[in-house]
């Protein structure tokens, strides 16, 4: 864990920074021709995406520089596409990103570790996760975390296959 960043909720206040942070951290999954969302989003699709689970951001001088949310059950567009965000228990992460000033920092694993516990907490017992199969640096750092890769699926209008990924959580 980074010592010196601290993951907090989400605040309504806080919808254009995610907006702008999001536009920012995958602006180069865009420039490498994939089409996330999360690129071009504007801040109703940041409040609505926000509202379907609980969003987790990391400040960093004086902005949010990092985020991620988790969603349970997870959305209905993974749902009908991976049975494997069907079951039950499971929270999904969405909208993971870290601004380019703190990348390195294992920021995003300190999310993380704060959204497991938030998991477990609730009952939650497995974590899934979807990306671009073809961002092998997001597939390595999942991996890493202890997803594994269980379903390749296409979201309609996407110009890029994903890799459906869980992992179990321990029980409290």
């Amino acid at each position: 864990m980074t010592d010196d960043v601290e993951p907090r909720r989400y605040r309504t206040e806080d919808a254009e920074e995610v907006t702008t942070l999001l536009n920012r951290a995958y602006r180069e999954l865009q420039e490498a021709g994939l089409n996330f969302t999360a690129a071009t989003q504007d801040v109703a699709t940041t409040r609505r995406r926000v509202a379907e689970g609980v969003c987790w951001v990391v400040e960093h001088q004086g902005r949010v520089s990092a985020t991620m949310t988790m969603s349970v059950p997870p959305p209905d567009d993974i749902r009908s596409l991976s049975e494997h965000a069907q079951q039950s228990d499971t929270g999904w992460l969405c909208q993971v990103a870290v601004g380019p000033e703190l990348r390195g920092r294992a920021v995003a694993k300190t999310l993380f570790d704060a959204a497991c516990a938030w998991a477990i907490s609730h009952g939650i017992t497995r974590i899934g996760l979807d990306t671009a199969a073809s961002a092998e640096h997001l597939i390595a750092m999942y991996t890493r975390w202890g997803f594994a890769h269980v379903d390749d699926i296409h979201f309609p209008g996407k110009n890029y296959d994903s890799a459906v990924m869980t992992r179990d959580l321990p029980s409290e």
